[in-house]
């Protein structure tokens, strides 16, 4: 089972998310019964799907509060977002650690709270350029997930999955090789058996978010440690969508 999953970002208003499912619809239907189809849309767009029927799309959400209820302004609790029927949640994303400034603390509170609210958290972990070439990659992944899953000594089959995103191949033109990419890959896949256990670390779908797109996803999905892909821009086109959809159902 592959696994094909769109993090839209603070893009798309009701309508335009309705006309975006509109024209996937017509355009992917019936979904591959091999691939797994995850959107993420903002709060606004969720919401207003609640009880709906996407078609066998999956919804998630793109962050969850640290704390399960509360005087916490502007935070969603994961019932709030279970009540929408999603499924999933991004954690630790790339620009919620850089841009907002979030701490391995908060991330690891966020991913248990998710967990404990019955929501299936998607761990974002992925360096930095200057980390990279620093030769700091592995050191900074290894931290990343160490900080995250942090006391965590039981974890079944379905309750987690990973996405590296390298934040230097994020919206800057520059691409990770694929050797790259199958080696950092197989690093997680070696830690969370090490911090998880065989079974739950053989376990935990690995998606790779480096800035996927129809024209790269073919060789990167067909990697023998990627078992999906973390889409953004792509994901906002229904005609993109629908083509990485289909390349995943054919690996």
């Amino acid at each position: 089972m592959k696994i094909v999953a769109g993090n839209w970002k603070m893009y798309k208003t009701i309508d335009e998310a309705q006309v975006f499912f509109r024209e996937f619809a017509a355009l992917a239907l019936p979904l591959p019964q091999n691939v797994e189809v995850v959107i993420f849309p903002n709060y606004i767009a969720l919401g207003a799907f609640a009880g709906t029927a996407l078609n066998g799309v999956i919804l998630g959400a793109q962050d969850v509060a640290a704390d399960a209820e509360g005087a916490f302004t502007g935070e969603v609790s994961p019932a709030m977002i279970r009540s929408t029927g999603a499924k999933y949640v991004l954690i630790g994303h790339s620009e919620r650690r850089h841009v907002f400034g979030e701490s391995p603390d908060v991330v690891h509170r966020k991913l248990l709270n998710a967990m404990e609210g019955s929501l299936v958290p998607v761990l974002c972990v992925g360096e930095t350029l200057a980390e990279r070439t620093s030769g700091r990659a592995t050191e900074v992944v290894r931290g990343q997930l160490d900080g995250a899953l942090s006391g965590i000594a039981h974890l079944d089959r379905g309750h987690l999955m990973v996405a590296y995103e390298p934040v230097w191949a994020i919206g800057t033109g520059a691409n990770a090789e694929n050797d790259q990419i199958e080696e950092m890959h197989s690093l997680i896949r070696s830690h969370l058996r090490q911090l998880l256990g065989d079974g739950a670390g053989r376990g935990i779908p690995i998606l790779y978010g480096g800035s996927v797109k129809p024209a790269n996803f073919r060789s990167i999905v067909a990697l023998p440690s990627v078992d999906g892909g973390l889409v953004g821009g792509a994901s906002l086109v229904p005609a993109s969508f629908t083509e990485l959809v289909k390349i995943a159902a054919q690996c």
